[in-house]
This record gives C-alpha cells, structure tokens and sequence, in this order.
C-alpha cells in the first residue's frame, strides 16, 4: 500500500513536516493504524525528570485549568510521565483515543506528533490538524519541544502542549520553551554537588563569545562554542583523558598543534580547562599547490566531504569579476583566493572584527567602496561570518561589480544568505578534502614537506608512496593546518639526522598515532560504495540513526560501528 503524501502546509516547516511522514510510513505504519503504544505496567520511569519537572507541572495545574489545552510530560523513550488537563471537551477525546499516563507517543507508535518528532529532530514542532500522520490525532493542534540536560547535552524528554484552535497554538510555543527552560534549570540543581558547581563556574566562564574553555566532570563533558570550532571531537577525549590522568600540562599536542591550557580544579574532581590555540601558518608560505581557476558550468549540490574541486554557480550573472572559493576549513581557501586575486588585491580577513556587525561596518563596506573607487582587486575571507542583512547587500554588490576583482571565502554547506552571495559570483573554486584529491593531494604533501624542511634547516628528506598515501588517507579536522602540524612532528622525530646533515626517509612508521586514524574512503575502493550510502542514509533520515539503519537493513551497532569506521560519528 503506497503511504499517503503528507499535506501542503502553509509555514517555513514543510520540510521537517515531509520528513517526519517519511519516517511514519517507513515504520509500516499506516494512518489508521498509527495510535498511541498503550501504558506497560513495569515500565521504568525516570525519576529525575520526575524530580525536576515536578513543581513546574504542579504550578501549571491552575493555570490551564478551564482553556481547553492539554500538557504532556514524556521521557526520553517517548512515555508519557505526567499529564497536566482539565475536564474540557478536549481532555476527554485525548483520553478515548489513548493519550494518557503512560502511553508512548513515539513516532514508531503513533507517527509525526508533538512528543515524537521533538525526540527524533531535537527541536521543536508545529504541527497543525491535517499535517499528523495519526488519523487519531488529526483533531487536535500541537507544539512539541525537546528536553535537554545542559550538564551533557544529552536528550532527557519532551514537552508537549495539545489543543484544538489554530488561533491558540500562536501562543503555544514560547509558553512551551518556558516550561521547558524552567525543567532543564531544575534538571541542574538535581544534578550532584560538584557537577552543579562546575556548571555554573563554566557559565560564568564563558560569558564571553571568544573564549576557549573546557569543563570535565565524572559525567560531565562542557565546552564553549569557540573552543568547538577548533577542537576535533578526539581532541576533547584527549584532554578527557589527560584529566582523568592527572597529567595536564601547560601544553598539550592535539590535531591543531600545540595547545596551551590553564587547568584549575573545581570541587573535588571537576575541572576547567582555558585553551590557547596556535597562531594559523603564515600565510606567505607558499603550503599548497594552487589548482587550475575555470569558468565552471552547473554546480550540483553533494554530500558532504565530496564536492568537486571546482564548481559553478547556478544562475550566476555572466561577469567574471567576482569569484567565490568554498571549502573545508584548513583547505586553503585563503591561499587560493589570493592567488585568484593577484599580488596587489587588498585582503580583508572579517574574522579579525569583533562582532558581525563591525565585521562589515569597517571592513568589508569600506574595501568594497574603496575597490569601486580604485579598481583594486579584494579578498573577503570569511563572508559566512556576516549577518543575514549585511550578505544580501554583499550579493546585490558582487552582482553588479565595477571595475575590478572581488574574491570571498565560505566554509562548506553554507546558509542560506551565505549560499546567495556565492551565487551571485560568476565563478566559483570549491576546494576539496586532502584525501579526494588524488594526485594533486600527494604534490602537496610533498611540497609542504619540502618548505618545511628548508624552514628548519634540515636537508630535505625523502618521501615514500606509503607515506604520502597514508598521510593523505588520515583524518585532518583542520586540513592543511593539521597536515602542517603532522609533518611538522614528522620531520622533528627521524632518528639519527642531525640538522642540515644527511638524508633521511619519511615512511609509514614515520607517523604520529594520531595521524593513524579512520577516514572516508576514496573513489574506487570497495568500502566507497557503503561510505556513500551510509551517508546518503542518513541525509534522507536527517540524521536520525535509527531510521538510517533500518532504511540500510542493518542494525543500529552495526551502523554505529561503521560510521566509527569511517570517521563519521
């Protein structure tokens, strides 16, 4: 039986509304067999939730009495633990049709619904009459929100409101996330001693958007944005470890380079951690072989990590003047749009500003106008660091150049804002993962291995296929900043060489542990095919692993223990 398609809906959430009736139909759910699971008697309850959500829901009792609006408190396995409802018309058809303590809202169970979908998507969700799956549920309004504990970001239940005017459900959702801001306060101070402290010395910490901070406790893992945006996720085991070892030093090897860290203890076995990252490479060194600039044709949108070397824009205007370069980071896009642009170009890095708004107040706006005036070619790096309004006035000017060049930098899989400014660019370069560039990738690693050694005074070693193989087979997190970074421990670790004497052998065992990692793999091998389709899995489930792995007709350890494989967990 072909499952219905799932109606038209009017708001900005059509997309997550045909997803999540995907997902219903590939459970074999049908509509009129979709209903909540019924209450198991030895189900076990978390008690935590319980704990911290309980005088939130008491004091919402008086307050819904008489609106005609049902509340609903589920666990992270979708039950529902506690109900707040009146005796209301509304109350009573919920009832009959099996919401209620206990009941499992899933969406395995009863398809797309205010508790199961926040689950699954972990954000919250409209959805309005027609658009549920259930035909059970298709009288009713709801706004679901995930539950989330702010010690380890793990997924603790949802909050559901459920009422039958579409006026109402207006107001439904800031009401929702206050109720759900109120539980995740609460589900802190249940938390023990230490962890609640550390917590609130990590919040005070970083108040500041810039600041690189990490917080350990016995099940607490926290670290700020900016730190994020540097670390690799086996740098945060790394300093995990060290912690639990007690051996944090002032610096510390991670994927980036040396790191330097400030510990101090908080209560008996918390710890915070402020990082220094290294300077980027000067980039004067010449680190990268600069890849062939084309007028591309039709630039196909991929999945991540395999995008062509160089791509068009579509719908781009026929001027050449302003050419976007994307990538990953540490992928060279700097270097690349400096070599576009030529010696002269004027190169604005935005990243410098201090905020988005400064970012093109005094620098990109005033290069911009000074580029018209002058003719002199400009490098923008970083434009995905703008704010929404500021792109659109960065595209309506890269559609309409004057005289002279303009070269901007995007990281890869950018906003939709960003995505227009790219756009209106007439060319575009999108630099490629070291490991998907074949032969290209060994000729850099070579080079980088060359200027590298001439840097330190040492006589350029040689370098074996097996080592350029398995260097460009590693997992970089940040490109060519940690190939620089292993290359770098590479040529300080050959024995027996002294500086600028003899003439040594990069090989295989040359390599640090951490460059000995799993990767995606490349375009021929066997595992190419499992890699793609993994990934195409989990895009057409977006990102929901469960469902990826029974799309895959697998099971979700054997999906998991791949995704390890293959560097995508």
């Amino acid at each position: 039986m072909t499952p219905p398609s799932p109606p038209t809906p009017s708001g900005p959430g059509e997309d997550q509304l045909g997803m999540s009736w995907r997902r219903s139909a590939l459970t074999g759910l049908t509509p009129k067999s979709a209903r909540p699971g019924a209450p198991h008697p030895r189900a076990s309850r978390s008690h935590r939730l319980i704990e911290a959500a309980r005088p939130v829901m008491d004091a919402l009792d008086p307050v819904l009495r008489d609106t005609g609006a049902t509340l609903l408190l589920a666990d992270r396995d979708g039950r529902v633990i506690r109900t707040v409802r009146d005796n209301a018309r509304i109350s009573r058809m919920l009832l009959r049709r099996g919401v209620d303590d206990g009941a499992t809202l899933t969406e395995e169970a009863v398809g797309n619904n205010g508790i199961g979908t926040a689950l699954e998507t972990r954000a919250g969700v409209f959805i309005h009459g027609e658009q549920h799956f259930a035909e059970v549920l298709r009288d009713f309004v709801c706004y679901g929100h995930p539950i989330v504990d702010p010690l380890t970001r793990r997924l603790v239940g949802a909050v559901d409101l459920t009422g039958m005017s579409a006026d109402a459900s207006r107001m439904f959702a800031p009401f929702v996330r206050k109720i759900v801001a109120d539980i995740e306060a609460r589900y802190v101070d249940t938390a023990r001693a230490d962890d609640r402290e550390l917590w609130h010395r990590f919040v005070e910490r970083t108040r500041s958007s810039d600041t690189a901070t990490c917080a350990f406790g016995d099940e607490v893992v926290l670290a700020s944005h900016y730190s994020l945006e540097r670390l690799d996720s086996r740098d945060i085991v790394t300093l995990r470890r060290l912690v639990e070892r007690g051996e944090v030093s002032d610096a510390v090897e991670l994927s980036m380079g040396t790191v330097g860290v400030l510990a101090s203890r908080v209560g008996r076995r918390g710890h915070l951690l402020d990082l220094t990252f290294p300077e980027p490479p000067d980039p004067s060194v010449p680190t990268v072989s600069m890849p062939t600039v084309s007028m591309p044709t039709v630039r196909v949108p991929t999945v991540a990590k395999s995008a062509p070397t160089v791509a068009p824009t579509t719908g781009a205007p026929t001027t050449a003047l302003a050419h976007a370069v994307e990538g990953p980071p540490g992928s060279g896009r700097t270097t690349t749009a400096r070599a576009i642009a030529g010696p002269d170009a004027l190169h604005v890095r935005l990243a410098e500003a201090d905020s988005a708004e400064a970012a093109w107040r005094d620098l990109a706006a005033p290069a911009l106008r000074d580029r018209g005036d002058r003719g002199t070619p400009l490098v923008l790096d970083d434009i995905d660091l703008l704010d929404d309004a500021d792109l659109r006035r960065l595209a309506a000017r890269l559609g309409s150049a004057g005289a002279g060049l303009v070269v901007v930098t995007s990281r890869e899989g950018p906003r939709a804002a960003v995505a227009q400014a790219l756009d209106a660019c007439g060319a575009r370069t999108v630099l490629r993962p070291l490991h998907e560039r074949g032969a290209e990738g060994g000729e850099i690693v070579r080079r980088m291995v060359a200027d590298l050694a001439a840097e330190r005074g040492l006589v350029e070693p040689a370098v074996s296929a097996r080592f350029v193989d398995a260097v460009c087979s590693s997992d970089l997190p940040n490109g060519l900043v940690s190939l620089r970074s292993i290359l770098l421990e590479c040529l300080g670790g050959i024995p027996g060489v002294p500086p600028g004497t003899g003439r040594a052998t990069l090989d295989v065992g040359s390599l640090p542990s951490r460059a000995r990692s799993a990767r995606p793999p490349r375009a021929g091998e066997l595992a190419r095919g499992e890699y793609d389709a993994i990934v195409a899995a989990l895009a057409e489930c977006d990102g929901v692993r469960s469902r990826a792995a029974r799309r895959l007709g697998i099971s979700r350890t054997t999906l998991y223990a791949r995704m390890r494989e293959f560097g995508l967990s």
